[in-house]
């Protein structure tokens, strides 16, 4: 990468990331109701997310370790081959108990490709266009991820509007999934050369040594809890979601996923500026005011009257979100030492996977027992339903004033380097 222009190799990677998110995020708008169409209740619907992340945090770490010692495209390329393989079994289940099965095993080699692709990404670029290339590949991953549920959402209501079951329209598109995950692994195996590193990890297996000890410095401590914290959050509200449009607005998947695509476009082009802007300017200002703005608009997403105001609501937090990543993203990557790169992505990705575990579970359960309640808060109606959102707002709140009082950020002399020394 030279200059201030993205390589060749970067561009293929967000070409990579654009396909598998695509595929990732086509079940969003209708999940919660296959999940009920195989039998199970809506307090269980969190069940099925934790389990996707319990047997991502347990396995992460050593998918980092295995990404340090054979290299990344390796482990990246069987990470997306299982996801071909199992997004086929998760259109073919029975019921609900196959499908938690297959969600842990697909939570475990997710954890192969993500660590993969993120590592690979960090190996690809200097220092100081880290904020940049994660702004792209973010950029490149939000296009697939608000594409993908209006896809899947009229993949399913097409099936549906041909005559065959609700339950056959949601089996349909993850025959798409699968479809598209088998693009992504050609285009990596074809097209995508991992550079040569001089990774200390590796010589030291190669000769029986010990592989480098991680050394847990202050900052590196503090963005380890924020990302548990963060996860936490994040779980109130992922599998949620789709149960508030529904409930809120009487909306279809179709409807969902078009308010979730439009919300995402909004703030989709702030990644890769924000990104670029905080190898500029320092990474924590672009947190702060990405993170703060998103989690209030989250806190009064439950007060909005119409679609339209929810519509507004939800394109802020987007924003929020698309401005902070790329620099929180980076500012990780300042902080870890490139000998131990995978295993420290692995086990910060196992502290956001573990709050994520207990999130989706207490956020569906707060969500089924207080949907129908109304508090009155101080002459403020409060709808109950509300409450998995406003803790999440807290949280954030929480975590992000964190970084700004605990981290002093690196100077570029005191950067993580590209690579290990030889």
């Amino acid at each position: 990468m030279s200059g201030r222009t993205l390589s060749k190799a970067i561009l293929i990677l967000g070409a990579v990331q654009l396909i598998e998110s695509l595929a990732f995020a086509l079940p969003i708008s209708f999940f919660p109701n296959y999940v009920l169409s195989l039998g199970a209740t809506v307090a269980s619907i969190g069940l099925f997310t934790s389990s996707f992340m319990i047997a991502f945090a347990i396995l992460s770490p050593k998918m980092g370790s295995l990404t340090d010692k054979y290299g990344r495209k390796k482990i990246m390329l069987a990470g997306i081959f299982s996801d071909v393989i199992l997004g086929i079994m998760t259109g073919l289940v029975p019921d609900w108990k196959w499908l938690l099965i297959i969600r842990v095993f697909n939570g475990a080699v997710s954890s192969a490709a993500m660590l993969a692709s993120e590592t690979l990404l960090i190996d690809m670029v200097t220092p100081q266009q880290r904020g940049e290339a994660s702004g792209f590949i973010m950029s490149m991953n939000m296009i697939g991820q608000n594409i993908g549920p209006v896809f899947g959402g009229a993949i399913q209501w097409f099936v549906m509007s041909r005559g065959y079951s609700a339950l056959t329209s949601y089996r349909v598109p993850y025959f798409v999934d699968s479809l598209l995950a088998a693009i992504a692994l050609v285009v990596v195996y074809l097209y995508i050369k991992e550079p040569e590193r001089h990774n200390v990890g590796v010589r030291a297996v190669k000769k029986g040594e010990k592989a480098p000890k991680l050394e847990w410095s202050n900052p590196l401590k503090v963005m380890f809890v924020n990302s548990f914290i963060s996860g936490v959050g994040v779980g109130f509200i992922i599998p949620i979601m789709v149960l508030f449009y529904t409930d809120r607005f009487n909306l279809d998947p179709v409807g969902i996923g078009t308010i979730i695509s439009i919300s995402g476009f909004i703030g989709l082009l702030a990644s890769y500026i924000a990104g670029r802007f905080s190898d500029k300017v320092g990474r924590k200002p672009l947190i702060a005011l990405g993170n703060y703005s998103s989690r209030i608009a989250n806190g009064v997403l439950p007060f909005t009257g119409n679609i339209t105001q929810a519509g507004i609501v939800v394109s802020i937090q987007s924003l929020g979100f698309n401005i902070s990543m790329p620099a929180f993203r980076a500012l990780r990557a300042d902080l870890v030492p490139p000998e131990v790169r995978g295993r420290m992505f692995g086990l910060f990705g196992t502290a956001f996977t573990a709050g994520s575990v207990a999130g989706p579970i207490l956020g569906t359960w707060i969500y089924d027992t207080y949907r129908f309640t109304v508090f009155d808060v101080f002459g403020l109606q409060v709808p109950g339903y509300g409450i998995p959102f406003f803790i999440n707002a807290i949280l954030g709140i929480i975590s992000t004033t964190m970084i700004m009082l605990l981290i002093k950020e690196p100077t570029d002399e005191d950067k993580a380097p590209q690579f290990a020394e030889a």
